[in-house]
């Protein structure tokens, strides 16, 4: 596992922090914000549904909430076998649209839609120094130009995926159901159970999507610990593959993601979070680490109340294992009512 002295530093700055929070009011301590709305930024990936972390409660009966998540990614892997190779090397720009409503009776019928852009971007040099910093490996990137874009996936000299660089377009429609309480109990827990079906909105030839119809299962749950309050995420996701990767030959596993989160208040307006996620491999097809091994995506960042129901985020993500998933990712976050 790659856990950087970053990592270690972000999570010791914040348990620290327990001894010399500000006081704040008990409506202050209870306030929930949950874990920052992130998606593994993985390109082919991205393509799939991610039933991750959100907090245990549904939207209240008649009550819009909409959120918008931003992140800007550098990821460098690449991996050759044979006739088999793969290369995620570029820079990806994304935006996360989500809508949820509450129906009632304790259900909320979410949508979420994505804009993804990738290019060779200008980001490689600071990635290199920022792990010669922190005593990391460079996974590569030394023997390689800086600033360039190749994102593709090839198993038996055919081409099952590949992302069109300098293109904006829009990914895959997902619809979720989620069923559960639209408040914690008395002690502070709550949990609810969604199911999600995706509809290929996105290219499938560009890259933006699968073309497929995929759908699947989630858990998700809170339990408040005083000013702070953990929250726990399992899913299960069935992946149809796109034309092009049937042509390749390339199977698709059964996806599953566990997940935790602890949010401490800081204040009456701000808190941090922290959180970590498990994804299974995508595939076991082509026996390459840049695509047959796990993620464990890493966040850590602020979440900000600007209004009673507005609220900004910023955080930092990367993959903690030196395989398949991104090196560096910056994160932007405005949701209301959410």
């Amino acid at each position: 596992m790659r856990l950087s002295h970053w990592n270690v530093l972000a999570v010791g700055l914040v348990s620290s922090a327990c001894s010399v929070l500000p006081e704040i009011s008990d409506e202050g301590a209870r306030r929930v914000r949950g874990p920052l709305g992130t998606r593994m930024p993985e390109p082919l990936l991205m393509n799939f549904p991610q039933l991750g972390l959100r907090r245990g409660v549904v939207q209240p009966k008649g009550q819009l909430g909409l959120a918008s998540v931003m992140s800007y990614s550098s990821i460098y892997e690449a991996g050759s076998s044979g006739a088999d190779a793969v290369t995620m090397d570029g820079e990806l720009a994304q935006a996360t649209l989500r809508a949820r409503y509450g129906l009632g009776g304790g259900f909320e019928l979410e949508t979420q839609a994505g804009l993804l852009h990738g290019g060779g971007g200008s980001l490689d040099r600071f990635v290199s120094e920022w792990h010669a910093f922190f005593g990391l490996p460079n996974g590569g990137r030394d023997d390689v130009d800086d600033d360039r874009f190749a994102m593709n996936v090839i198993n038996d000299g055919v081409e099952g995926y590949a992302l069109q660089p300098n293109e904006l377009g829009w990914q895959d429609l997902a619809l979720t159901l989620a069923w559960g309480s639209d408040a914690p109990n008395s002690e502070g827990r709550a949990s609810l159970v969604r199911a999600t079906v995706e509809l290929p909105t996105g290219s499938d030839a560009e890259g933006f999507g699968n073309g497929e119809v995929d759908f699947g299962l989630g858990w998700n749950g809170e339990f408040a610990l005083g000013r702070s309050t953990m929250f726990a995420s399992a899913s299960w996701v069935h992946a149809a593959r796109s034309t092009s990767l049937r042509r390749a030959g390339i199977d698709l596993e059964e996806r599953f993601c566990i997940g935790g989160a602890w949010e401490l208040r800081l204040t009456e307006s701000t808190s941090a979070v922290v959180q970590l996620e498990w994804l299974s491999p995508l595939t076991q097809t082509i026996s390459l680490e840049e695509i047959d091994a796990s993620y464990a995506d890493f966040v850590v960042g602020l979440s900000r109340d600007l209004g009673h129901d507005l609220r900004a985020s910023v955080g930092f993500q990367e993959d903690l294992l030196a395989a398949a998933g991104t090196d560096f990712s910056l994160i932007f976050g405005l949701g209301w009512r959410m």
